[in-house]
């Protein structure tokens, strides 16, 4: 009798703990990050902290399309050309329990306005408080893009109460999203993040995140096979077709609203000053076999300079195809010529010798600049090719070198964003000097144009002075490579992301 009691109550111990709480695996996953995670301002760090660890988020956010759609903000309207109002949404949540109000909106929006580059963007005169719910932002003039600038990942919205350094700098951002930072690690370049359970859209099916910087794409690609991680993004193409017959591993390819480009030192005593070599140059790379081969299928070649899947694409253009012969009859034309026949043409007694900067973070950019020096050397332009990380490039770009890099257009999903700042002749990336009065003239009357048809034939009109004059030039459109664990279930992915972008709806099931 008495061995059968203990057996009875072993059971119930056992089948206690078998269904107890406590005993339940935590619902964690584990993301390999491209870039360093070197800080967690939203101001400095926008695109991490919103749109990948899910801390913050906006007054406005975009469908898929781009269309603008309410995010924090239920509705906003135009009260004049430069005056907007907005309507904040009732019983949003910060994480420390506090509510959302108009003057936590107002606090965070001209904290981030101290930063020029997001100011010259918003164009932000005045904030006013009307009541708890509703704010009034006052622009510098008429600003057809206004609303679409709020969605843009440095504007989201923080919490006053958020933890600052003595510089002011916030090193524990208390947002509204669906995760809340309970930790970061700047020794590990690691976020730990816990799922919020008062998160206005409802609690998120994970119950932590844990986001590592690994910017190494074949680092990255080591880690998810190994399981170290459960999901990353852009790992080598090469391996591609390995890793979709590669056991436990999941691969999705997505055109997303970035665009690879070939950008130029200076248009100003160079070669690059006569529009004959850059479009020579242009025709001299065969964009569909980068895109093809060189990039494994994670590209679309440029024809145009916006992702055709825009609405502001001006899809009827034509760009330069594949045409080395056109390519060196311009050269020719630019007096550049092969003179002592070494393969490498000359003017003026100085050969057509630059140097090609790109970063690694980004698996194709290498591969892709390495296929470019070949298609440049066929036409005789002798080039190097050199890999240093971002920040380092303007220190030993020279004004007769190439960058190629890969930019994003749609930041903020309005054609104002991109458009102006490599076209205007004082925009901010316009680093090479272009300046063609008719193209600033358009560009400031696609400011104050609300009409959107209006705009889109303004804009088309754009892109088509942009292919004419081609002060850069765009190689292709890229695809986001996602990698992950096959039990990582409902990640849904979000073409308006920098890189990528988590949703709540992700967990994971093993």
């Amino acid at each position: 009798m008495k061995i059968r009691s203990v057996v009875v109550i072993l059971f119930l111990l056992v089948s206690a703990l078998a269904f107890s709480p406590v005993c339940e695996a935590k619902n964690e996953l584990k993301v390999g990050e491209m870039w360093n995670i070197r800080g967690v301002d939203p101001v400095k760090k926008g695109t991490l902290v919103k749109e990948k660890a899910l801390i913050t988020e906006n007054l406005v956010e975009a469908d898929p399309d781009f269309s603008l759609r309410p995010g924090l903000a239920k509705s906003w309207k135009q009260l004049s050309p430069t005056h907007w109002r907005f309507y904040l949404r009732k019983g949003v949540k910060f994480h420390d329990g506090s509510e959302m109000k108009a003057g936590d909106v107002k606090w965070a929006i001209e904290r981030a306005l101290k930063d020029p580059s997001i100011k010259s963007l918003t164009k932000i005169k005045e904030i006013k408080v009307i009541d708890d719910y509703t704010i009034d932002f006052i622009t510098e003039g008429p600003y057809a893009a206004f609303p679409a600038t709020l969605h843009y990942s440095k504007v989201s919205i923080v919490s006053p109460h958020s933890e600052m350094d003595k510089n002011g700098v916030i090193t524990k951002p208390i947002g509204t999203g669906p995760f809340m930072l309970v930790k970061w690690n700047p020794a590990t370049e690691t976020l730990y993040l816990k799922g919020f359970k008062d998160y206005w859209q409802g609690k998120p099916k994970l119950d932590e995140l844990i986001i590592k910087a690994i910017p190494d794409p074949a680092s990255r690609e080591v880690a998810v096979e190994k399981g170290e991680i459960d999901f990353t993004c852009d790992v080598p193409y090469g391996d591609v077709e390995r890793l979709s017959r590669e056991k436990g591993i999941k691969l999705e390819i997505h055109p997303t609203a970035r665009v690879y480009q070939l950008t130029f030192g200076s248009l100003h005593g160079t070669p690059y000053e006569d529009v004959r070599v850059r479009k020579a140059i242009s025709y001299a790379i065969d964009k569909k076999s980068i895109a093809q081969i060189v990039l494994h299928g994670c590209a679309e070649p440029a024809k145009g300079i916006i992702l055709p899947s825009l609405w502001w694409a001006n899809n009827n253009v034509s760009g330069y195809d594949y045409n080395p012969k056109k390519a060196k009859e311009l050269l020719k034309e630019a007096g550049w010529v092969d003179t002592d026949n070494d393969g490498i043409l000359e003017k003026n007694g100085k050969e057509f010798h630059v140097t090609i900067y790109t970063y690694p973070q980004r698996p194709g950019l290498k591969p892709m600049a390495e296929t470019i020096q070949a298609f440049l050397k066929n036409v005789g332009i002798k080039a190097e090719v050199r890999v240093l990380d971002w920040s380092a490039i303007g220190k030993y770009m020279k004004k007769y070198d190439m960058k190629l890099s890969a930019y994003h257009l749609a930041m903020v999903p309005d054609p104002d964003y991109y458009l102006r700042k490599i076209y205007h002749s004082k925009g901010s990336t316009n680093t090479w000097g272009y300046n063609n009065p008719e193209m600033d003239k358009l560009l400031e009357k696609g400011l104050t144009t609300f009409d959107q048809q209006e705009r889109k034939k303004i804009y088309d009109k754009v892109q088509e002075l942009a292919l004419k004059d081609l002060p850069l030039i765009h190689i292709a459109f890229y695809k986001v490579l996602v990698v992950y664990r096959d039990y990582v279930k409902g990640f849904k992915f979000n073409p308006v992301a920098h890189d990528y972008m988590l949703n709540p709806e992700i967990y994971v099931a093993k």
